[in-house]
């Protein structure tokens, strides 16, 4: 399966970093999901939660909204707050 570099920052830092498979979020126009290869971006996202489908397994945010911006094989998602949920 094809893989991409995800990076989730907020002001504290970096939360995650990594190859990842996919990752679903609230769009403020509606939830989309990124995979390998998508085609460039910007978007404002919305509170809510995002989904990072990795090859040994998904992982839950909750975000505070944000912005996420996708180009050559990797996602950057800047958001003011994330809470990794216990799955």
């Amino acid at each position: 399966m094809s893989t991409f570099t995800a990076q989730i920052l907020t002001p504290e830092g970096t939360l995650y970093e990594g190859e990842v498979t996919g990752v679903k979020m609230p769009g403020s126009q509606g939830s989309f999901e990124v995979k390998a290869n998508h085609a460039p971006i910007v978007s404002t996202l919305d509170e809510g939660e995002v989904l990072v489908r990795k090859a040994d397994g998904d992982t839950n945010y909750t975000i505070s909204g944000g912005f996420v911006e996708v180009a050559k094989n990797k996602l950057t998602l800047l958001a003011e707050s994330v809470i990794e949920q216990e799955v």
